[in-house]
Order: structure tokens, then C-alpha cells, then sequence
């Protein structure tokens, strides 16, 4: 057997992990990276929305992340039926949140990424951990 062989053979990886640098030309990179992972595990139309979602928010992330050279971490693993997916960014306690943002208000100039990924999902927390890294928990039923 090939090693070629053994690859197309062997189960895929049950978790997704990423970690790329806080800039937006890491962007696509992670974005393809988990639409690899995803596509065995949700049909064309679920898969899509979720890279949109992803893609939403890891930019979000980006976007956030006080510096450059900080980390953005994604994580998504199967849960029964659901899709969880974990974006992780280091916060800037200083930057005010969105909390200026009308997010009814089509015209804004930013603050949509919630807003669309929101629409493609089942759940979403946001919360503060330790060591001032933000993290957005989606939930998406697969089946």
C-alpha cells in the first residue's frame, strides 16, 4: 500500500485545529483548511453555510486581535449530530467591543460577522476566558 493509499484509507482527523497569525492574508488558508475537515462531515449546502461562518468569524477574530503577530485559534469537532466551532483571539481590553454598534442598522460600517454567522446556526456564546482570550462557541445540526 501507497502512502497515497493509506491516506485516502485512514479515518479523517475527528477534530479541527488551526492557529494562524491575526492578519488577513492568513485568511484563506484557514478558511480552505477547514473546508477540507468539514466536507466528509456535512452535505453541500450545510458545508457552505459553515465556511461562511467560519470565514466570518475568524475574520472577526483577525479584526479584533489588539496585534498582528497575536494568534487566531479554531477548533470544531462533531458532538452527536451538532457541529461545535471555537474562534479564539486575544482581546484588547481597551477596545470598546462593538457595544457602539446598532446592530439593526444595515448601513453600519462594521459589526456584520455575528449578525451573518448568526443566521446560518443553531447557537452562539461569546465569552472571555482568562488570560483576555475571546472566544465565540457555534452550533450547527448536521443532520
Amino acid at each position: 500500500m501507497t502512502p497515497a493509499d493509506r491516506a485516502s484509507t485512514e479515518p479523517a482527523e475527528e477534530t479541527f485545529r488551526t492557529s494562524f497569525p491575526a492578519r488577513t492574508d492568513a485568511l484563506a488558508r484557514a478558511r480552505r483548511a477547514f473546508a477540507d475537515w468539514l466536507c466528509p462531515r456535512a452535505d453541500e449546502e450545510v458545508a457552505t453555510e459553515l465556511e461562511i461562518v467560519f470565514s466570518e468569524l475568524a475574520a472577526n477574530a483577525v479584526d479584533a486581535s489588539p496585534d498582528d503577530g497575536d494568534q487566531v485559534t479554531g477548533t470544531a469537532w462533531c458532538d452527536g449530530s451538532d457541529l461545535v466551532l471555537d474562534l479564539a483571539n486575544r482581546a484588547d481590553p481597551t477596545a470598546a467591543g462593538g457595544d457602539g454598534w446598532d446592530l439593526e442598522d444595515p448601513l453600519r460600517a462594521g459589526g456584520r460577522g455575528l449578525v451573518i454567522a448568526e443566521a446560518f446556526i443553531d447557537s452562539m456564546e461569546v465569552r472571555l476566558e482568562p488570560g483576555q482570550r475571546l472566544v465565540v462557541r457555534c452550533r450547527r445540526q448536521l443532520g
